[in-house]
């Protein structure tokens, strides 16, 4: 069986885990690598025997022995290459988020419909089987209609604080770097958001050009959830990422539930379901975008999926400038 040709750009903390997943992917071969730092190039390509290694992703797109291209630059730097992709006639896999301002989301969209080629937006939390289990039992109504759903983003980012992300000419905003988690799992789940009222504050990672470290998200849901969601990268504790939702028939804390339907119920009910500390399933969002190109079917996480969570995070980023609560951009 032929391989699928894999070109990656971009060899930071993502690209690495992109590269990895399809190495060990049998049904891919990485044919080419890109990034700007010219020592990190040369070691990645020689440590993994990969031809092409190239500064300029413009040469990447170009090889006709890719079929599949990675995009893992920095979060304000996704857009362009993945057009050069698309017009190359490249199927892509773009990290998240999609790109950091509307303008740049809808100029993807439009070039994703006029190619049809696949893109998959790597929001990584719809591929964990965790996620994917609290989801079944929602949607099957275990907890009846929710009134009420938040999810945490908490991590000691100190350790990822370093290049782009720390880049003043080029100010990062950790609603978009890690909200964008929380924000896509609970559109995902619950459904989509309408309105979100923010507030933030720095206290821990003061020496950073960060414009805050510390984010509370109050949303109002289409649907008539209201729900919240927390941003914390400077918190001194162990990394977590929390889904609660409390509904009609029940509530659900992470891997607890407590339902109204068994009679005489004390205390929640621990549902074997591990609680994870990372989310590394990479190879799971691979196999589904293959499968995609070979079934022809649209990925699960497409443009429009991804514009729609970046528009939410804008909301909130918004909103916290503002001071007042922003509806989220819904046109896309």
């Amino acid at each position: 069986m032929q391989k699928v040709g894999v070109g990656v750009i971009g060899l930071g903390y993502a690209g690495l885990k992109h590269l990895k997943a399809y190495i060990q992917n049998p049904r891919t071969e990485v044919k080419g690598v890109c990034d700007k730092n010219e020592k990190l190039l040369h070691s990645i390509s020689q440590e993994y025997g990969i031809k092409l290694a190239t500064v300029d992703y413009e040469e990447l797109v170009a090889q006709k022995d890719i079929d599949i291209v990675s995009i893992c630059t920095p979060d304000h730097l996704h857009t362009e290459p993945s057009i050069k992709a698309l017009e190359a006639g490249k199927h892509v896999f773009c990290e998240k988020p999609l790109a950091t301002t509307i303008e740049d989301c809808r100029k993807i969209i439009r070039v994703v419909k006029d190619t049809g080629l696949k893109f998959l937006t790597g929001q990584i939390l719809r591929f964990a089987p965790f996620f994917i289990s609290l989801k079944k039992i929602y949607d099957e109504g275990e907890l009846g209609e929710a009134f009420f759903a938040e999810s945490d983003y908490l991590q000691d980012a100190r350790f990822l604080l370093s290049g782009w992300r720390v880049d003043p000419q080029n100010p990062q905003d950790m609603v978009l770097g890690g909200g964008v988690h929380t924000l896509d799992l609970l559109r995902w789940i619950i459904g989509e958001i309408d309105e979100v009222h923010a507030f933030a504050n720095k206290k821990s990672l003061v020496d950073t050009p960060l414009s805050n470290d510390c984010i509370i998200l109050s949303l109002k849901f289409k649907n008539g959830c209201i729900g919240k969601g927390l941003i914390s990268v400077g918190c001194i504790r162990p990394y977590a990422l929390n889904l609660s939702i409390y509904g009609t028939k029940g509530t659900l804390i992470n891997n607890k539930l407590f339902l109204d339907k068994i009679p005489g119920l004390q205390d929640f009910i621990s549902i074997p379901l591990p609680i994870e500390n990372e989310f590394p399933y990479f190879g799971k969002e691979i196999d589904h975008l293959l499968n995609c190109i070979e079934k022809d079917k649209t990925p699960l996480v497409d443009a429009v999926e991804g514009a729609k969570t970046v528009a939410t995070c804008l909301a909130g980023i918004s909103s916290i400038k503002e001071g007042k609560a922003v509806k989220v951009e819904a046109t896309f």
